[in-house]
């Protein structure tokens, strides 16, 4: 069995605590009392392999700490958008088989997406933007995100989400990817958000030549932060591909300038939440 996976099955959880570990880009592993949740799991080469040679070629920083077909323990896995990096065409499929038990929270407008990847449509539950599923141990809010457009389909809504997880007494944000747009920090805050997960890697003319679509810097992901008034926030979607990225340190100097709470993870890292100095 791959060893994260190992250490994430034989984990013992705190009680009132919940496990997060940050898997690279926007990925993250998340488990509680009732299940281990998937985040935006990118966990193969497809965007490598599909622009090799290509101006906007998708080199690997760091390797992938599973393959998706060791994924045998997923309960839920959320996506925030149907961007390669985020519903994984090569492990989305291979996650679903590995894990027959797993269901799948997606933007209504990735719907056919997750269908043509041969999941059952049973196993696929959708949200429109500014909207909740609720199960039995968790409410799930899609807030809409703005990926440098601000895209809505009249019939599907927003294409690009934030998900905001209620679950237990925690409130967990995970911010998809964004770039601010007026009235946005003031959704979130109205969900008393304790842990955020946000972008940092921004956006410039080069990247947008390339068509790569934007998100938070470290300034913006800081001050959002801060304007949601979250305990604590940890940055995500750096240290992935070469030509999309960002320095951590950056946002590290900023937000400890700024009085923001906030923590670094290791790629593989777990975080145990709430922290015992909170």
């Amino acid at each position: 069995m791959n060893a994260l996976i190992q250490t994430i099955n034989d984990f013992k959880l705190p009680d009132g605590k919940f496990a997060l570990w940050w898997i690279g880009q926007n990925g993250f592993i998340l488990k509680t009392a009732w299940g281990i949740c998937y985040f935006d799991p990118y966990l193969s080469d497809y965007a490598e392999r599909i622009t090799k040679g290509q101006a906007n070629e998708h080199v690997r920083i760091k390797p992938t700490l599973m393959k998706p077909e060791e994924v045998t323990h997923a309960d839920w896995v959320f996506c925030t958008h149907d961007h390669a990096d985020h519903i994984d065409p090569d492990g989305i499929p291979l996650i679903a088989k590995a894990s027959p038990q797993a269901q799948f929270v997606v933007p209504e407008c990735a719907r056919e997406t997750m269908l043509n990847y041969g999941i059952d449509e049973n196993r696929i539950h959708c949200l429109c933007g500014d909207d909740c599923l609720s199960f039995l141990d968790f409410d799930i809010h899609a807030i809409p995100a703005a990926h440098e457009a601000f895209d809505e389909d009249p019939e599907k809504g927003f294409p690009y989400q934030s998900f905001i997880l209620h679950f237990d007494d925690h409130v967990l944000l995970h911010a998809g990817d964004t770039i601010p747009y007026p009235g946005q920090a003031q959704k979130v805050f109205e969900h008393k958000v304790q842990l955020a997960l946000l972008p940092i890697n921004g956006r410039d003319d080069f990247r947008k030549s390339l068509e790569f679509e934007g998100n938070f810097t470290c300034e913006e992901a800081v001050g959002f932060g801060l304007a949601i008034q979250a305990d604590l926030c940890i940055p995500m979607h750096y240290d992935t591909f070469t030509l999309n990225t960002a320095d951590v340190r950056d946002f590290e100097r900023i937000a400890t300038h700024r009085g923001l709470q906030h923590h670094i993870m290791e790629h593989g890292g777990m975080l145990l939440y709430p922290r015992e100095e909170s």
